[in-house]
């Protein structure tokens, strides 16, 4: 009998935890499946870690793990993959938005050519900012890598065992599991799902916060940076290389040259920023080597409930003292 780990990121999630672990037991024990259901606490301000205590002492199968702070989603979704046990995992948001009525029709999506189970939106019913800007980032996205990733699509997914295993293989600090999925490749396949409003609140994803996944996403699997400094290069130059030869166009040609001190300031000016950008990219990959060089682990988890005292840590996290 196969078993399925549910790893759920819990962040300001508190007041869905209960009615979220009733719907998951009532759709995993429809599967005729042992489960798992791991919750992790990414040094949430509420009530989280409480809630998820309960829940662990009435059902073992409920395990938590309490991070030492909040280190962001993808940490947090990485200390849940580091413990899940089962042959199929099951990613999905805490918040009720993901229904896990779905989960069973997801895992029968899988079979021996299809390793990870993506889910679209059927209909979005975002803010219309986050919804165009969503659009915007995925086909650029797309177009960079060289992938397909759907549009609407959404965190609830699906994937085997051996997907997890191919995923350990990336130890880069600043991981993004999203992008990094798409970019290992594998058969997959797409399933449309319904998604629930929320109930009450609002997404702790800020608009200054998915503009700064989107470029850190970029800058880890795209040469984007490099490309624009390249154009705008290009372009600086192409322009001083015009300008000069116009200069002496008009020095063979006429006695007196206007001095084009204006134009020499613009062109002074564009070399400055050029250079600034420059080393402001430079200046990225260089903290983000210095940070990978350094070792540290990408979460602490200060506490546990139903697991192991010794867990393995392929994704480099760290049980703390």
């Amino acid at each position: 009998m196969q078993c399925i780990s549910i790893v759920l990121p819990c962040y300001r999630t508190a007041k869905y935890l209960r009615e979220l672990y009733r719907r998951l037991v009532a759709a995993c024990e429809g599967c005729d499946s042992e489960f798992e259901i791991i919750m992790v606490d990414d040094g949430s301000p509420d009530e989280c870690w409480e809630i998820i205590l309960e829940l662990a002492a009435g059902d073992s199968r409920v395990k938590g793990i309490h991070l030492s702070r909040n280190f962001g989603q993808h940490p947090a979704i990485c200390a849940g993959l580091d413990v899940a046990s089962g042959d199929v995992i099951v990613l999905m948001d805490a918040d009720l938005q993901d229904r896990p009525e779905d989960i069973p029709k997801l895992i029968s999506a899988l079979n021996d050519a299809v390793d990870v189970v993506y889910t679209v939106k059927e209909s979005n019913r975002e803010a219309f900012l986050t919804r165009i800007t969503s659009q915007i980032y995925h086909r650029v996205f797309s177009q960079l890598t060289n992938t397909q990733v759907p549009q609407h699509i959404g965190t609830l997914r699906v994937f085997t065992r051996r997907f997890l295993r191919s995923m350990y293989l990336y130890t880069e600090r600043n991981i993004l599991v999203g992008p990094l999925m798409f970019h290992m490749g594998f058969e997959h396949a797409i399933v449309q799902v319904a998604r629930d409003d929320r109930q009450g609140g609002s997404s702790s994803y800020s608009f200054r916060k998915r503009l700064a996944l989107a470029i850190d996403s970029l800058l880890s699997y795209t040469d984007l940076p490099h490309r624009f400094l390249i154009l705008f290069g290009g372009i600086v130059l192409f322009v001083t290389i015009a300008y000069s030869i116009g200069l002496v166009v008009q020095r063979i040609f006429v006695t007196t040259l206007p001095s084009g001190l204006t134009l020499l300031a613009i062109l002074l000016t564009m070399s400055l920023g050029a250079t600034m950008i420059g080393l402001g990219v430079i200046g990225i990959y260089v903290f983000r080597v210095y940070q990978q060089v350094l070792h540290r682990p990408r979460y602490l988890i200060s506490r546990q409930i139903n697991l192991d005292a010794k867990i393995d840590r392929p994704f480099l996290g760290s049980l703390g003292a």
